[in-house]
């Protein structure tokens, strides 16, 4: 294991909590297998209530005796979903959360229902993630998730892969109604999200939004062109 060092203004006690993370291990234990990896200086951490969330590190590796780009940006893996709302004799509908965005300074960002992974699996992350930010009447199960793709984002700055899920759900109109402009989310972590509920096939004209959002609409739509 690479001598692993702290800057000074990270407490001595958050110490082992940044060694132990899922993700901060995980990607200890890849790098040294497929790198040569010397030491590591965790440069800052941001803490999601008591939870180690996003770290910053330096590196000091080499690949085939060369030194590679030496930061790294860990926050975890994440998982979203296109939930595709089948009504009788209406067009199909999907969910999407607004909220703000302050990386972007986007303040009603809308993209598909998403979440990070706390140490679990993709599939129960999404479920979670879709209790806390629709509601837990919406009728999903596990097995009615489909999983469409997993993807790097970032992969030249952060750890982070996504997974994206698609599920087929029969509703009512009195469900889609009570869904649209629903307030949610955890109001530990500070969200401040609402839903919104839009026809299908409007959500590549919905204007900015992210790669999840995309890339589950046209697989989603290829996967059906190839099964029809």
């Amino acid at each position: 294991m690479p001598l692993l060092r702290f800057a000074d203004h990270i407490p001595d006690a958050l110490h082992n909590a940044i060694r132990n993370a899922p993700h901060v291990r995980r990607w200890l234990d890849h790098t040294a297998t497929r790198f040569d990896l010397h030491e590591v200086l965790i440069r800052d951490v941001g803490l999601f209530g008591e939870r180690v969330g996003f770290v910053f590190l330096e590196a000091d590796v080499r690949h085939e005796g060369k030194r590679i780009p030496k930061y790294a940006f860990l926050r975890g893996d994440a998982a979203a979903a296109l939930i595709v709302l089948h009504c009788e004799g209406e067009p199909d509908r999907t969910l999407l959360t607004c909220e703000p965005r302050l990386p972007i300074a986007y303040p009603n960002f809308l993209s598909l229902p998403a979440g990070m992974l706390d140490g679990g699996e993709f599939a129960s992350t999404m479920l979670r993630e879709l209790g806390e930010e629709i509601g837990a009447d919406l009728p999903v199960k596990a097995d009615d998730l489909i999983e469409l793709t997993r993807y790097w984002p970032s992969p030249g700055g952060c750890d982070e892969a996504v997974a994206v899920f698609y599920a087929e759900l029969d509703v009512s109109p009195e469900l889609i109604a009570k869904l649209d402009n629903r307030a949610t989310g955890n109001a530990a972590e500070h969200e401040n999200i609402h839903v919104r509920v839009i026809k299908l096939d409007d959500l590549p004209h919905i204007g900015m939004t992210d790669a999840k959002t995309l890339l589950g609409y046209h697989l989603y739509k290829a996967r059906k062109a190839a099964l029809a």
